[in-house]
């Protein structure tokens, strides 16, 4: 500081060794001299660290007997010895990190809140993962101050007190542990390798659950008849490659083509007889595939609650959290981290298609992404620059649920929620809004260029196919966040109407050139059908009421693509066939009252469609009805398209019907 303007001397960077205030008032400059560099740390700070790194290698050197408790332990997926075991002291395990951050046990709380917490391995828990917060955490950090105070780096943990009565399982607890392996009755060997050749091609290019190779391999050799976990995974596969057969003995009733696969998912018990057991990779294999399968039947909401208890099971291994920087990654654990982010996905859409909470918000996950390896290369962990990923379009569809989150903790949320996340005052949901079409805009664009092909050339193909079903949640995600606006006076600032009916018949053309193949038989798709299809149908009662008599071939044509989707798909899927019914009576009457004659039969040009190019699809369509959506919007938003707009997000499908049945009064006007 300088002595005469107290501010700060400048004098050591200054020519002459005068600062630069002194010499603008013409003073002699008290304090000359020049800053000096700081001095070698404190030696007790120095000895300290030195002390912390010792016992840090001590503890990660330091090591015990191992026996391997788990008769039924998964088998290596990559052909060397399982790392996966057992510590043979219960109470040594809860001080043994078994994943490190590189850093001190020692560390300030700030840095504890933002590095990877401690995985701690209980005998009782089998390593089961505990976080910042957990009380066997700070238990650590109490013992590593207990060893450097005594300055004993080398106290036996085999002395501390275990009372046996409090540590060890009960014979009547081991029981339970111990329950006898469930008898499976699998198809035919012909049956089997069909069916999963069926799952692979149909459902695993969409959410890449398993490792093809490995399961193809373990098939072969027999391993779902001796392991339990993995049988129970191989029947699921098996249940749902069954809705892409044709041959009967797929079928649990002859005659029924609904009841495809049940035989063999009504085997699999999804909540285990023994709490006990440490979840492995197989269960929550098992867990992704029976949700899959369960949104397809008649009762979708149970695949609610199974998204939960998977969710439950990876955060007690782990897998919402983060590895250390440099892990290497093997096969077992990429699996189990591609069936989280499966999980996660699922959750995001049960939450909104039923109006309720999601088990995990993305606040909550700081796990990397699965990696864009095929399937054919991780044994040399070398992705060609060249050659397109399988895994891509899952990750972009991983980003667009984050979407779909933050859509359901704003727009979706209780007041509450919205008060703490500091959503306030008049527009800010226009804010909202206009943030979350943002986010889409850079979303469509961030795709790579294999993931927008023509569907008219590549149809068949596997990229055609993931672009298709990408565009098709696109869209879907881009009606429900618009939706909420739909009640809003025309003159508002967000042209929420014609967005959402814009998404709606281009969702419907993206189908419509997918009908015949896998893609409509998603859960996924069928669920955007419907919302695309609602949208169109009170759109065009809408038009009616208000008199308006402007060409609709377009919307009609749609409406028609819808169904017909829907109509092909329901043969094994009951959510398809419901979706049709309700869609159907919302459409009843139409045509007696002077509608166009297009709900007959649509134009060939409504079943081609290419994929956006860097551009928004939805903008360039919109572009070419504007003076249509403009002249509709203004007489029709109040009439019918707010009663969608109000009905709750979390209906059943009979509480849809009976909405739409009370819909009745409208068609009478």
């Amino acid at each position: 500081m300088s002595s005469r303007r107290k501010i700060k001397c400048d004098s050591a960077i200054v020519p002459g060794n005068c600062c630069s205030n002194c010499a603008y008032i013409g003073a002699e400059c008290t304090h000359a001299l020049p800053t000096k560099k700081r001095g070698p740390k404190n030696p007790y700070v120095q000895e300290l660290e030195e002390r912390i790194r010792v016992m840090s290698e001590k503890l990660r050197v330091k090591s015990f007997e191992l026996q391997d408790q788990q008769e039924n332990s998964l088998v290596p997926l990559n052909g060397s010895t399982s790392t996966r075991s057992l510590p043979s002291n219960p109470l040594s395990a809860v001080l043994s990190p078994i994943l490190s951050d590189g850093k001190s046990g020692l560390s300030g709380p700030d840095n504890e809140l933002h590095s990877p917490p401690s995985v701690l391995c209980l005998d009782f828990a089998r390593g089961q993962f505990f976080g910042p917060s957990s009380g066997f955490t700070l238990m650590k950090r109490a013992y590593d101050l207990k060893t450097e105070a005594l300055n004993d780096y080398d106290i036996s943990m085999h002395s501390l007190c275990q009372r046996t009565q409090y540590w060890e399982m009960h014979p009547w607890e081991q029981a339970s542990r111990d329950q006898q392996m469930p008898r499976y009755e699998f198809p035919d060997t012909d049956l089997i390798n069909s069916l999963v050749s069926l799952y692979l091609v149909n459902v695993n290019i969409f959410f890449p659950i398993i490792h093809p190779p490995t399961l193809k391999r373990l098939v072969a050799e027999d391993f779902h008849v001796r392991d339990q976990n993995f049988g129970a995974t191989v029947l699921l596969v098996c249940a749902l490659g069954s809705r892409y057969s044709d041959d009967p003995r797929v079928l649990h009733t002859p005659g029924c083509q609904l009841s495809s696969g049940h035989r063999w998912f009504s085997q699999v018990k999804m909540i285990r007889e023994s709490l006990f057991e440490r979840p492995t990779l197989y269960n929550l294999q098992s867990i992704c595939l029976a949700i899959l399968y369960l949104i397809g039947t008649p009762e979708p909401k149970a695949s609610w609650l199974l998204v939960a208890l998977g969710l439950r099971f990876c955060c007690e291994l782990g897998l919402h959290r983060r590895k250390p920087d440099g892990h290497t990654w093997t096969l077992e654990e990429e699996q189990e981290k591609r069936a989280f982010w499966v999980l996660v996905t699922l959750d995001k859409l049960t939450a909104s298609f039923l109006g309720r909470p999601s088990a995990i918000h993305d606040e909550d996950i700081d796990a990397d992404l699965p990696q864009q390896l095929s399937d054919e290369e991780w044994e040399d962990q070398e992705q060609s620059i060249e050659k397109p990923s399988i895994v891509a379009a899952f990750i972009s569809y991983i980003r667009l649920c984050d979407i779909l989150d933050f859509a359901l903790q704003t727009l979706y949320s209780t007041r509450k929620s919205q008060l703490i996340l500091g959503l306030v005052g008049q527009d800010w949901r226009e804010k909202v809004v206009y943030d979350l079409d943002s986010s889409l805009n850079e979303w469509i664009n961030s795709l790579p260029n294999y993931l927008r092909s023509d569907l008219g050339k590549q149809s068949r193909g596997i990229f055609a196919l993931q672009s298709a079903f990408l565009y098709t949640s696109y869209y879907h995600l881009q009606i429900y966040i618009h939706r909420p606006f739909l009640s809003k006076p025309a003159s508002g600032t967000l042209p929420s109407l014609s967005i959402c009916l814009t998404a709606a018949k281009s969702c419907a053309r993206v189908l419509g050139c997918q009908q015949s193949g896998s893609l409509a038989s998603l859960p996924h798709t069928q669920y955007a059908a419907f919302a695309a299809g609602v949208i169109l149908l009170f759109y065009l009662w809408a038009n009616k009421r208000a008199g308006i008599t402007i060409d609709q071939h377009r919307e009609v044509q749609s409406v028609e693509i819808l169904l017909r989707v829907l109509e092909q798909q329901e043969t094994k899927f009951a959510s398809a066939g419901r979706f049709w019914d309700m869609l159907t009576e919302l459409k009843r009457g139409y045509d007696a009252r002077g509608g166009t004659d297009g709900l007959r039969s649509p134009h060939s040009e409504s079943t081609s469609w290419t994929g956006a190019s860097g551009n928004n699809v939805a903008e360039n369509e919109a572009a070419k009805s504007e003076h249509f959506e403009q002249q509709a919007e203004q007489e029709s938003t109040q009439l019918a398209i707010d009663v969608w707009a109000k009905a709750p997000p979390g209906f059943t499908y009979n509480e849809w019907l009976y909405y739409i049945e009370d819909m009745g009064g409208m068609r009478e006007a």
